[in-house]
């Protein structure tokens, strides 16, 4: 740094140049003179030194000058250049040790402080301005200080009037450096602090702000920032360590930004926003960062605002982690090049918390808030927010994700929003879309999710992946009233998953603590709605409601959920219309299994279903489903079933119940059609069939059944029972004239008629008991048009009970039995029957029996056959017609009575 000139000096010769003793500085010239004046003296002020002992750092630099001075100025090596530097009556004080320079200087002090110093190298300071009444000290101690100016317009121009404003740097470069720089500038301090330090160990940062203005007091003062770097984040670098770039202006009443980075990897941040930044602040606000690993940076639409207090914004991961997919992990990211994050914020009336973490790191998935990242590819990044007050984001994370996002918005704010996170090991909040690698979930791999959000309060957690996880399968999300919780050990806990989404009316909780998932996951397809919402979730061995494909549930929306211990609590699959008023309210719970699950299929429309269990089912039907008839399905078990069907039904309203045991169950491939089962048991079945079974004409004359104390219909393992008239025949589509209609391409439109068959007349089958039976039969079993009819009206029960192998299969089936008082009408016990369509129409099978009072109307027990079968009973008043005891073969037996007996013979018997 030599220079001398106005060819080498004169004004005869430059008070013998300045004494001499340089070595470096130099620069003098002055061809504007004056380098100090005192205006015609009596003593006041400029002691000097331009040093020596042996001229460590040389001196001089004045350049085009004067000084006018009025009181102590000091200097010591010196410096100024294009200058006019005035004091009047007090302080100045330069240093050196090495450069000071003061490009275009001008500082005015009129009555105190500012104090220069080097040590070493650089503070510029560029197109300059300073002024001073009190403090205003910068330092430098081995190099860099910048403040510069022309342009955004004009700037530089540091002030105090009466007090602070101070920086510091440090610099001892390792490449490209900057330690506290700051551009077309504007300190201020209005009474009262700003206090800035630099550092480094290169390359590039250790604070830079560019258009500025910071400012102080604010009643009473600070904005501190700190800086230092190793820097890092290339194109070509100055992405951290604080950093901000277009526009800026702080304020204060506190206000403090931190950074530090200290580079050890992962191409590491401590601060940016960069790019479009707006930034401003004015009150109480804090920013912080730290890095390895990233700590804040914004680059591509920022903004930022806050207004006069309260704000924070955190940050860190410090090692040890890794993945970038170039240059971006976590604790708070972005980045891009011109392509999506934003992050805009604004607020005005404040609050603010946004904290990251990530925890340090522990490998290569690293985010924590993330503004979503590894790279983001397909971008869409995140946030928004904007007026008034209130929102928290917290995140944290081990190893990955703890918030995420792919943009929200909150659709202008005014007030709270807060949004958690937590994890380890991935998600903890997510919202997505492009799949999340992390836990293979996701419909679509591009960018978006724009989601909206709106009331929020969104939580997350995780241990082992998920706890919230929205994910559109590309763009939207809308959601309305939030609080979504999450939670997950091991996984599940709220995902929403697909297409365009909308929830509307608040809550859905999750949970599934632990092994096998859900506590909630919806999937839908294309626009899938909800609507009413509310949603509860739990599990553990999995559901805690799941459901899947298509939904729009609209006003009345509910599902609840439970089962903790071996899984269900709703699980349904597939539809669930309604459009508009009301619509599902499914409930849930289990132990050990179900309480509602329908699987397969599904669609349900006005639907209201219950479930319940305690040791399974409380409604299970286990496929295809499809209801209207204002759907309800109720459940309820303990122990066992209530409800459970084997799977088609089509229209609803069935009811279920037991304790202990059954409340409906039909099984095998079930097929009921348009519906209205009841059940009922307490102790045991209340319907029950198993094996085949089809049913309809109007689904077995609504079916009932019950029991209390057994039975109440049951027939057994291989069922068979039948029954239809339904049936739907595919056509060509007529006009009310009998024109066939076409469609789009002019080929005949078809339409599906429905038709079935057999029955040709009887259903009943009923069923009821007090104190047991109430039909029965076990054993393989068949009939086909069905009458069986049972009752008993106590007296320790019984109406029909047959045993093994029953057949009939038609013409048009029977049994009818009965009894009141006293008990039985008909048992027959080993049985056999098969009368194979009444022996092939020559018809006869008859059976029929009754009692109404003390009890009776044919038993016999022990071995029977019974091939071509009449067995005929009655008896009114007196009891009994017929008894006979063991052994029947072949049969024929009459009875009636009036009053008593009518036949009993209890002992073996061959007819």
């Amino acid at each position: 740094m030599n220079v001398l000139d106005s060819s080498v000096v004169t004004a005869a010769n430059r008070d013998n140049l300045l004494a001499k003793n340089i070595e470096n500085m130099t620069t003098v010239e002055m061809g504007g003179d004056a380098i100090f004046d005192d205006s015609v003296k009596t003593d006041k002020g400029w002691k000097q030194d331009y040093t020596s002992a042996d001229t460590p750092n040389g001196g001089w630099i004045f350049n085009n000058t004067t000084v006018n001075a009025g009181g102590d100025v000091d200097l010591k090596g010196a410096a100024f250049t294009n200058a006019t530097v005035t004091v009047s009556n007090g302080n100045l004080t330069l240093d050196n040790n090495g450069p000071t320079p003061l490009t275009g200087t001008m500082i005015t002090v009129s009555d105190g402080a500012v104090n220069v110093h080097s040590g070493a190298g650089n503070i510029n300071l560029s197109n300059s301005n300073v002024s001073a009444k009190g403090d205003i000290t910068l330092k430098a101690d081995n190099g860099s200080i910048s403040i510069s100016g022309t342009n955004a317009t004009v700037k530089a121009n540091i002030t105090s009037a009466q007090g602070n404003i101070s920086a510091e740097a440090w610099n001892p470069s390792t490449g490209n450096v900057t330690g506290f720089s700051l551009n077309n500038a504007r300190l201020n301090a209005e009474q009262g602090s700003i206090n800035i330090n630099g550092s480094t160990p290169g390359t590039w940062s250790g604070v830079r702000f560019t258009d500025v203005d910071l400012k102080a007091n604010g009643v009473t003062g600070s904005i501190k920032v700190y800086g230092e770097s190793k820097g890092g984040q290339d194109t070509y670098d100055e992405m951290g360590s604080v950093y901000f770039s277009g526009v800026d202006t702080f304020g204060a009443s506190n206000i403090s930004v931190k950074g530090f980075n200290g580079r050890n990897g992962y191409n590491s941040a401590g601060m940016a926003f960069y790019n479009s930044s707006n930034v401003s602040f004015v009150g109480n606000t804090n920013l912080d960062a730290s890095a390895f690993g990233l700590g804040l940076v914004f680059w591509n639409t920022v903004d930022l605002y806050f207004s006069g207090g309260d704000s924070s914004i955190s940050a860190k991961t410090t090692g040890v982690g890794g993945s970038d997919a170039y240059f971006r992990t976590g604790a708070i990211a972005g980045s891009g090049l011109l392509g999506s994050t934003r992050l805009n914020l604004h607020l005005d009336k404040v609050n603010l918390n946004i904290s990251a973490d990530s925890s340090s790191s522990t490998f290569g998935k690293v985010p924590g808030f993330g503004l979503n990242n590894s790279g983001a590819n397909n971008r869409v990044n995140g946030l928004v927010l904007l007026g008034s007050g209130d929102v928290e984001i917290a995140g944290k994370s081990a190893d990955g994700n703890a918030v995420d996002a792919r943009f929200i918005d909150n659709t202008g704010l005014n007030g709270q929003v807060s949004i958690k996170g937590k994890s380890e090991s991935g998600t903890g909040v997510l919202l997505s879309s492009q799949t999340d690698k992390s836990t293979g979930y996701g419909i679509n791999t591009k960018g978006e999710l724009n989601a909206s959000l709106i009331n929020a309060s969104v939580t997350g957690v995780s241990e082992s992946g998920q706890g919230v996880i929205f994910n559109a399968g590309k763009g939207f999300a809308d959601l309305g009233n939030n609080t979504i919780i999450g939670t997950s050990e091991t996984g599940s806990g709220i995902q929403l998953t697909g297409n365009n989404i909308t929830l509307t009316s608040g809550t859905l909780t999750g949970t599934a603590t632990s092994g096998n998932g859900a506590g909630v996951v919806l999937t839908g397809g294309s626009n899938y709605t909800l609507d009413g919402a509310s949603v509860t979730g739990t599990a553990a061995g999995g559901s805690g409601i799941a459901v899947n494909g298509t939904l729009t549930v609209n006003n009345g929306t509910a599902l609840a959920g439970h089962a903790t211990g071996i899984g269900n609590g709703v699980t349904v699959s597939g539809d669930l219309a309604t459009d508009s008023g009301d619509g599902i309210s499914i409930t849930g719970t289990a132990l050990s299994g179900d309480g509602i699950k329908v699987d397969g299929d599904t669609t349900l429309t006005n639907a209201v279903l219950d479930g319940r269990a305690d040791s399974g089912n409380g409604v299970n039907i286990a496929g295809n489903l499809t209801a209207d008839s204002a759907t309800q399905v109720t459940g309820h078990a303990a122990s066992g079933t209530g409800v459970s069907l084997g799977a088609v039904l089509t229209g609803a309203s069935v009811e279920g119940s037991s304790d202990t045991g059954t409340g409906v169950h039909l099984s095998d491939n079930a097929v009921v059609t348009e519906a209205v089962l009841n059940g009922v048991s307490t102790a045991g079945d209340g319907v029950a069939v198993t094996g085949n079974v089809t049913l309809d004409d109007t689904s077995a004359a609504a079916l009932n059944a019950s029991s209390t104390d057994g039975t109440g219909l049951k027939l057994a393992d291989d069922a068979n029972v039948s029954i239809q008239t339904v049936t739907r025949v595919t056509q060509e589509k007529t006009d009310a004239d009998g024109n066939p209609v076409p469609d789009a391409d002019g080929n005949p439109e078809t339409e599906t008629v429905t038709t079935q068959a057999p029955v040709t007349t009887p259903v009943t089958l009923t069923g009821t008991s007090a104190h047991g039976t109430g039909i029965a039969t076990e054993g393989n079993v068949s009939i086909s048009g069905i009458v069986l009819n049972g009752s008993t009206t106590a007296d320790t029960g019984t109406g029909v009970s047959l045993g093994g192998n029953l057949t009939i299969a038609d013409d048009i089936s029977g049994v009818t039995a009965g009894a009141t008082g006293n008990g039985t009408a008909l048992v027959v016990n080993n049985a056999g029957i098969h009368s194979d369509g009444y022996t092939d129409s020559g018809k006869d099978f008859v059976i029929n029996a009754s009692v109404s009072g003390n009890g009776t109307a044919i038993k016999t027990q022990g071995s029977s056959q019974l091939d071509e079968v009449v067995l005929n009973g009655e008896a009114t008043g007196g009891g009994t017609a017929v008894e006979l005891g063991g052994q029947v073969s072949g049969a024929n037996i009459t009875g009636t009575s009036d009053s008593g007996t009518a036949v009993r013979v209890s002992r073996i018997v061959g007819l």
